[in-house]
């Protein structure tokens, strides 16, 4: 796991956590790889028509023709990886243990070499040489439903048949647990409220230590409702526990990975522009975006999670489902007899570590029925755009026209729960927020209005967004008011310039015959210096470069960080959460080995065993035995006509002979000499077709 150091947030070492995807894997792949994978029947014809790598290995469509060229082996494998790790890393040997009765290891690692060469399955090697395989997130849900029996999910039609649980509120065991905290809109009213209070703030300063001043903080946070464990609950560390709750946290998180912040080791800046880009959407389409970022934080998921969350990302929006069906769900595609055991276990576990945030994120609303089951439906898609989700989205732009708030004569002012959050925003930058609930609350004072001016707005401005957006007309002495507050505000203000001293009257004289520096040389004081304006500080000082003169402000004065730059924010700026996703850090596997390479000295053993059905000697028997498990291959045992396909496991020597202990059918069997007539050993690649289905 990797830690914070010091300088925090910009400084740690690892990178911006983000899951394993056939497009990173692609760009890494070695060239031959790429040839070879290209070069095949199932592809090929794709290929040539530009259909990218990508596109091929999570497409649906094109990967039923690839499952169609799939070997036994491969397939099996992949059930088998699909079933075990999902998009978990894993090794060669953690795959040949979970295979436990299904499979040898030498059909495992046959199907793991396939599923390689035909770009399924990437392989990383880590500094010390040891191997990991990972299966890329964005294929899961497709392998998913090709491989796996299809969910039958209930749905109610009659909604009165359902009792709605407070958000935050889940039942476990029967038993309903006390709501947690949560806003009534949902996560994406809360980041609202913590982008709104950094875009008030002169400048957001980080400490020694990398974390927010205290005080600054709880400013950000004051309007902040999540549980204190809510990110442990499901699985996320984070650096600066000692500093920082979980809210806080996922409140930065967000916005970091949204765009909204970035920073340079000293302090954050806050990204307007990109903030306003999320903001002109439906909030519906806001919610869905923050569940993609949410979701991300929990990949690689546990495979039992991974598979309800993509179960539960099968279903439609606006329509109620049972939890009880997901969890059927996810036991058969992870199905042993110990997890049957275990169902209860795993039913609070999924509703305490993804469905209670979902609930506390207003993601998705639960229900329960009169049997005490749990149901859920989305409050938007989140797989994307449908009827349900596009529907809203259409409407933004009549909603934005729209009449959205009340504007009280007591200077309050009532946005409506169907109020926009580019609305709302308009209104927190010149009044303070009062309460925030379905309606919120804000209301005009003196020095919110003031703080409004400061950034540039007037009162003129500030009346005009109140009447367009204001149900009815706004009363008479708010407008005057504001007026008033405007004139007071424009007598007397305090402004930030530069001076710019001249060594002599002459130099000032030069400068303002130079074309190039007059225009920011606007207001002279006394003979030899001039005010400029902080903005133009870094054109003037590459105008007095130009010219010879070397200022020492100009390598302070360096552009504006926070500018809305497409460059700026990169990579500079990291999440607190740590990843859960190490393999990205180790250098790509170039090697890829030959079938043949699983068996070493095959040369030395008779081609026969190999070929033909035959009796042998007890001793050449053993022989058999003992190579089949050194290579952790199978034998074909016949008898009377009768064959049958063994996984040998031990040869075990006894006064009364030896007895061949291993795996038949997925069960544990124990046979002497004497149960068959004639064998053959089988090589997994080498001559096992036919042999087993």
């Amino acid at each position: 796991m990797n830690t914070a150091s010091q300088g925090g947030v910009l400084k740690r070492e690892h990178k911006k956590e983000k899951s394993m995807r056939y497009e990173t894997v692609v760009h890494r792949m070695p060239e031959d790889l790429k040839k070879l994978i290209s070069s095949q029947t199932w592809c090929a014809s794709y290929m040539k028509d530009g259909v990218s790598l990508s596109d091929l290995l999570t497409d649906r469509k094109y990967l039923i023709r690839l499952l169609s060229h799939l070997s036994v082996d491969e397939k099996n494998t992949l059930r088998l990886i699909l079933a075990a790790f999902g998009c978990e890393s894993f090794t060669r040997e953690a795959l040949e243990k979970q295979a436990g009765l299904r499979m040898a290891g030498a059909q495992v690692a046959i199907g793991l070499l396939g599923l390689r060469r035909t770009g399924v399955i990437a392989a990383f090697r880590k500094a010390w040489g040891e191997q990991l395989f990972v299966l890329p997130e964005d294929a899961f849900a497709s392998w998913q439903e090709l491989l796996f029996p299809s969910v039958q999910l209930a749905t109610v039609e009659d909604e009165s048949a359902l009792a709605l649980l407070p958000a935050g509120a889940i039942h476990v065991s029967g038993d309903e647990q006390d709501a947690a905290p949560v806003h009534p809109r949902g996560l994406a009213q809360q980041l609202f409220h913590f982008l709104a209070a950094c875009s008030q703030q002169l400048s957001l300063p980080l400490t020694n230590k990398g974390t927010l001043h205290k005080k600054q903080l709880a400013k950000l946070t004051q309007h902040i409702s999540l549980p204190n464990d809510l990110l442990r609950s499901s699985g996320i560390t984070y650096a600066f526990r000692d500093q920082y709750d979980d809210g806080t946290v996922l409140m930065l998180e967000l916005a970091i990975r949204m765009g909204f912040l970035t920073g340079n080791g000293e302090q954050l800046f806050f990204k307007k522009k990109a903030c306003m880009n999320w903001l002109e959407g439906a909030y519906e389409r806001q919610q869905a975006q923050l569940y993609s970022v949410w979701r991300q934080l929990l990949l690689p998921a546990p495979v039992w999670l991974q598979h309800g969350i993509t179960w539960m990302e099968k279903t439609e929006a606006g329509q109620w489902y049972g939890i009880d069906d997901i969890l059927r769900g996810i036991l058969a595609c992870c199905s042993r007899g110990a997890q049957a055991n275990e169902a209860e276990s795993l039913r609070q576990a999924f509703l305490n570590s993804w469905i209670l945030p979902l609930s506390l994120f207003r993601f998705v609303e639960l229900a329960a029925d009169a049997n005490g089951g749990v149901w859920f439906r989305w409050l938007f898609s989140p797989g994307g755009e449908d009827e349900f989700g596009a529907s809203r989205a259409s409407s933004v732009e009549s909603q934005a026209k729209a009449p959205s708030f009340y504007v009280q004569p007591d200077f309050e002012i009532l946005l409506l729960p169907d109020a926009g959050l580019r609305t709302e925003w308009d209104i927190a930058a010149f009044a303070d927020l009062q309460q925030t609930d379905h309606v919120r609350t804000y209301c005009l004072t003196k020095e919110s209005f003031y703080r409004a001016w400061e950034q540039g707005q007037s009162s003129e401005e500030i009346i005009r967004i109140l009447q367009e957006k204001a149900y009815y007309e706004v009363p008479e002495p708010v407008i005057q008011t504001m007026r008033q507050w405007g004139e007071q505000a424009g007598k007397v203000h305090i402004e930030e310039v530069t001076l710019l001293r001249c060594r002599s009257n002459e130099i000032a004289d030069a400068l303002l015959r130079n074309e190039k520096c007059q225009p920011f040389l606007k207001e002279r004081v006394g003979g030899a210096d001039f005010i400029v304006p902080k903005d133009q500080l870094s054109q003037l000082a590459k105008c007095l470069e130009n010219m010879g003169y070397n200022p020492k402000s100009s390598r302070k004065e360096a552009d504006d960080p926070a500018a809305e730059s497409d460059n700026f924010l990169g990579n500079q700026t990291q999440g607190l959460c740590y990843s859960r996703d190490s393999i990205q850090l180790y250098e790509m596997d170039s090697e890829l080995p030959e079938q043949g390479d699983l068996y070493p000295d095959m040369e030395s053993i008779p081609v026969s065993w190999l070929q033909d059905f035959r009796s042998y000697h007890g001793s050449t028997r053993k022989d058999m035995i003992r190579k089949a498990i050194e290579w952790k291959s199978c034998l074909q045992l016949r008898k009377e006509g009768q064959s049958r396909v063994i996984i040998p496991r031990i040869l075990r020597e006894e006064r009364s002979g030896w007895i061949l202990e291993g795996l038949e059918e997925h069960k544990e069997i124990a046979l002497s000499g004497d149960d068959w007539e004639e064998m053959k050993l089988i090589l997994p690649g080498i001559n096992d077709e036919g042999v087993y289905k």
